[in-house]
C-alpha cells in the first residue's frame, strides 16, 4: 500500500488512562499492553497516560503506580494527578511535586476539579501552580467526575479556566471534557482571551471544529487526545488526519504540540515504525487520503445551518456538498435543523430546497411533530410528498414527546402505506420495535443512533436497520455486527452536527473483513434505497 502519511503524523496520544478503571467490563480493554496494541493498529506513536487510581480515587495511588506500568514501555509517558489544595500530608507541595516529576520524567499534570471537590480560584491553587508556571509544566484540566452518574458534556467552567490562564499566562493550560458541544461558543471566547489555553481534541464532536480554530487561532491550539478507553481512538485520529487544513498544521495537532510542551523533563521519544494497515480502510483512517474509488453512502444527516446549541462552520448547502465531496459521500438521507427543536414547516422547506438544488445527492425526510395532532402530522407528509421529501424522520426524544406514544403509528402507518424509510431518534423499548416492525411491514426502520437493544428483533424480522452513530467506544463497530450482523448496520454521520469523519473513524478502523466494512459504508443503504422510498 506504500507508505502512509501518518508514519510522519507522529501522533502523539495525550490522554489515556490504565487499569482496573470503575466501569470496566468483562473483557474491556485496560492494561498498558491493550494500549500499545491499540496504538499499533490506529498507528499511533506515543500517549501520556495516567492511571484509573490517579483518576477515580486519589493521586498518590495511582501516580506511584503509573511509574511501574510504563517503565518497560517507552512509547508510554506517565501524567501525574495532582489535588492542588490538598494538606501536605497528602499533597506535596508545587515545588516538591515539580521536583519529582523532573526526576521521574513525568510530562504533566492533570487536574480533575469534579472529582477531587476543588475550585481553581487563587487561593485554592496558586501557591500550587506556581512552581509548575515558572517550569513550563502544561496543566490538563477536566471537569468531569467518574462514579457520580453519567460523565456528562459542557461541564467545564470556563469562567475559572480564563481567570487562572490570565494569572499564569506561562503556565501551559489544557481544558479536556467527554464532550464539547452547547458550550463550543464560550470555548472560542476563553481561546481569544487566553494565548496559552488549548484544547484536547477528544471531546471536540463537532463539525470543522479543527479547522475553525486552527484558522482561527492556529493549529497550535489544539492537542491529539482519545480519552482512552473511555473513548475508542478512532472517532478523534480520522478526523484529524482527514481535516482540511494544511500537513503542518496535522503534523503540530498530532503530536507536535505535545512533544514541545513536556521538553521541560527531557522525555525520550522512540522512533517508532507502525505495522502496516491492516486494509485500505485503515489506511484512509491513519493518512488521511482517500483512493478516488473509495466512496460512501450515509443514512443520517442535518441540514440548516444554523442550531441555537452551538455554532455550526462552514454549514451553507454548498459547502456541505464540497465537504461530502472531500470525503467521497456519494448521498445522504436527510432533515433540517429547525424542524428538531422549533418548526418542522420551515425545517421541511429548508430540505425541499436542497433536494431540489442537489436531486442525487440529499434523499430528504419530512420531519414531523407528533404534539401537531395526527390530522396535522398526515398534511404535513402529504406536503412533503409534493415537494420531493422520500422518508419520514421522527425525534419526540427532543420534542418532549413520548417515544411510545400512540401518534408515533401515525407516521409508521404512513411509511408503510408508501413504502418509505422512516427514522427516529429513539425507538424507545424492544417490545415496542418489534410491535412496529412487525405491524407496519413494507416500512423500512432505521434507528438514529447505533444500538445493540434490538438484536433480537432483528433476528426475526429483516425491516429494521441499524445506523452507527456513535460507535465512540473501543470496538463499539465490532460489537454491533457481532450483536446483529454487518448487513444491518449503516454509516450515518449525523453531519452537521458530527463531523462526517468522526463517524467514518470507528468502521474504517473496525477489525472486520473488507467485505463487512463495504456493507456498512454504502453497501447497506444502496440495498434499500433501491426497494424503499422510491417516490411519494
Amino acid at each position: 500500500m506504500g507508505r502512509t502519511m501518518n508514519e510522519h503524523w507522529n501522533v502523539f496520544d495525550a490522554n489515556c488512562v490504565v487499569g482496573r478503571h470503575l466501569k470496566l467490563q468483562p473483557g474491556g480493554l485496560h492494561t498498558a499492553e491493550d494500549l500499545l496494541a491499540e496504538m499499533d493498529h490506529f498507528g499511533i506513536a506515543e500517549a501520556m497516560v495516567v492511571d484509573c487510581l490517579s483518576r477515580e480515587n486519589h493521586p498518590a495511588d495511582g501516580n506511584a503506580r503509573i511509574l511501574e506500568v510504563t517503565a518497560d514501555h517507552p512509547r508510554l509517558h506517565p501524567g501525574w494527578a495532582a489535588i492542588p489544595h490538598g494538606p501536605a500530608d497528602e499533597q506535596m507541595p508545587g515545588e516538591a511535586f515539580v521536583a519529582a516529576m523532573r526526576r521521574h520524567r513525568v510530562g504533566a499534570v492533570y487536574l480533575y476539579p469534579a472529582q477531587y471537590c476543588f475550585g481553581l480560584a487563587d487561593w485554592s491553587v496558586d501557591r500550587f501552580l506556581e512552581p509548575l508556571a515558572d517550569a513550563g509544566v502544561p496543566v490538563f484540566i477536566n471537569y468531569g467526575a467518574v462514579g457520580r452518574g453519567y460523565i456528562g458534556q459542557d461541564l467545564t467552567d470556563w469562567s475559572a479556566v480564563v481567570d487562572l490562564c490570565r494569572r499564569w499566562p506561562s503556565l501551559p493550560v489544557i481544558v479536556s471534557e467527554f464532550r464539547i458541544r452547547s458550550s463550543n461558543r464560550t470555548m472560542y471566547r476563553a481561546l481569544e482571551a487566553c494565548g496559552n489555553l488549548r484544547i484536547e481534541l477528544s471531546g471536540c464532536w463537532l463539525h470543522h471544529c479543527i479547522e475553525f480554530i486552527t484558522r482561527s487561532w492556529g493549529a497550535r491550539r489544539l492537542i491529539f487526545g482519545s480519552n482512552w478507553p473511555s473513548l475508542g481512538q478512532g472517532p478523534t485520529l480520522a478526523p484529524l488526519t482527514m481535516a482540511a487544513i494544511s500537513d503542518e498544521d496535522k503534523r503540530a495537532i498530532a503530536g507536535d504540540t505535545m512533544r514541545e510542551l513536556i521538553a521541560w523533563c527531557q522525555p525520550e521519544h522512540p522512533a517508532v515504525e507502525p505495522p502496516p494497515p491492516a486494509d485500505q480502510y485503515v489506511a484512509l483512517g491513519r493518512s488521511g487520503r482517500r483512493p478516488p474509488e473509495m466512496t460512501f453512502l450515509d443514512n443520517h444527516g442535518h441540514l440548516g445551518g444554523r442550531a441555537g446549541w452551538y455554532h455550526l462552520p462552514d454549514c451553507d448547502l454548498d459547502a456541505i456538498v464540497a465537504e461530502m465531496d472531500r470525503l467521497g459521500v456519494r448521498k445522504v438521507c436527510a432533515f433540517a435543523f429547525p424542524g428538531i427543536g422549533s418548526d418542522e414547516r420551515f425545517g421541511n422547506d429548508v430540505t425541499a430546497d436542497a433536494v431540489r438544488r442537489y436531486p442525487d445527492r440529499i434523499v430528504g425526510f419530512t420531519t414531523l411533530n407528533p404534539h401537531r395532532g395526527e390530522e396535522d402530522m398526515i398534511r404535513e407528509l402529504q406536503r412533503g410528498a409534493a415537494m420531493g421529501l422520500r422518508g419520514v424522520k421522527l425525534i419526540p426524544y427532543y420534542q418532549g414527546y413520548p417515544d411510545e406514544g400512540p401518534l408515533i403509528d401515525v407516521a409508521c402507518r404512513w411509511a408503510h402505506e408508501h413504502r418509505q424509510i422512516i427514522l427516529n431518534h429513539s425507538w424507545g423499548s424492544a417490545a415496542q420495535m418489534e410491535r412496529l416492525v412487525s405491524t407496519y411491514t413494507d416500512a423500512c426502520f432505521f434507528t438514529g443512533h447505533a444500538t445493540d437493544l434490538y438484536a433480537d428483533v432483528m433476528k426475526r424480522y429483516a425491516n429494521l436497520y441499524v445506523c452507527s452513530c456513535p460507535l465512540h467506544t473501543p470496538r463499539a463497530c465490532e460489537h454491533m455486527v457481532a450483536a446483529f450482523g454487518a448487513d444491518r448496520l449503516m454509516f450515518g454521520s449525523d453531519l452537521q452536527d458530527l463531523p462526517i469523519a468522526w463517524g467514518l473513524g470507528p468502521i474504517l478502523f473496525a477489525r472486520l473483513p473488507v467485505e463487512q466494512k463495504r456493507l456498512i459504508l454504502g453497501g447497506n443503504l444502496a440495498g434499500v434505497l433501491e426497494r424503499y422510498s422510491l417516490g411519494a
